[in-house]
C-alpha cells in the first residue's frame, strides 16, 4: 500500500467501464479535457488470468498519474447472466486495484451517466456517442468502452461539481 493516500479532487480523474473481455479506462483533468484513455482487452479463456491482467494494466494507470478519485458505473443485471458475472468480477478486480492505492472510489447507475451526458436516462448508444463527441475533445477515435469511460468520468465530474455547488 502506497505511504501516503491519494483520496480527494486533487489529480486526475479516472473513469472505468469494467468488463472481462474489455475494460475501458479514461483520464480527465476534472473538467472535460481527456488527458488519456484505452481499453484493456483479454483473451477468451479462465477468469483468474484476465482478472490478473485487468489489475496490473489498472495499477499501471494508476502509477503513470497523480490520479484523486475513480468513478465505475455500478453492475447493471441484463439478461444474460453470463456476461453480468464477468463484469461483476471485473469490477471486483478494479475495485480491489483502487482500494490498494487508495482512491477515493464513487459508482453511478448507467441511467445516471446517461441522464448526465444526454439529460436522459434511456439514452441509447447512438445518441450517447453524438453528445460525447460534443462535450469531449477527442484527437483520436475511441473504442465504446473507452468512450463508456469518458461518459462515467464527466458524470462523476459534474456531480462533483454541483455538490461543491450545493455546499457553498
Amino acid at each position: 500500500m502506497p505511504a501516503t493516500a491519494r483520496l480527494g479532487p486533487a489529480g486526475l480523474l479516472l473513469g472505468i467501464d469494467p468488463g472481462l473481455a474489455a475494460t475501458g479506462w479514461a483520464l480527465l483533468d476534472g473538467g472535460s479535457r481527456v488527458a488519456g484513455c484505452g481499453t484493456i482487452r483479454t483473451s477468451p479463456g479462465p477468469a483468474a488470468p484476465r482478472l490478473l491482467e485487468i489489475v496490473t494494466e489498472i495499477k499501471r494507470v494508476l502509477d503513470s498519474e497523480t490520479i484523486g478519485e475513480a468513478a465505475l458505473e455500478e453492475l447493471f443485471m441484463g439478461r444474460n447472466s453470463t456476461s453480468a458475472l464477468g463484469v461483476a468480477q471485473a469490477r471486483g478486480a478494479v475495485l480491489t486495484a483502487l482500494a490498494e492505492a487508495r482512491i477515493a472510489i464513487f459508482e453511478y447507475k448507467p441511467a445516471q451517466v446517461k441522464a448526465a451526458l444526454t439529460g436522459y436516462g434511456m439514452a441509447g448508444k447512438t445518441q450517447m456517442a453524438r453528445m460525447l463527441a460534443l462535450q469531449v475533445e477527442l484527437t483520436v477515435r475511441v473504442d465504446e468502452h473507452a468512450a463508456d469511460a469518458i461518459a462515467i468520468a464527466l458524470c462523476h465530474a459534474r456531480g462533483r461539481r454541483l455538490r461543491t455547488m450545493t455546499r457553498a
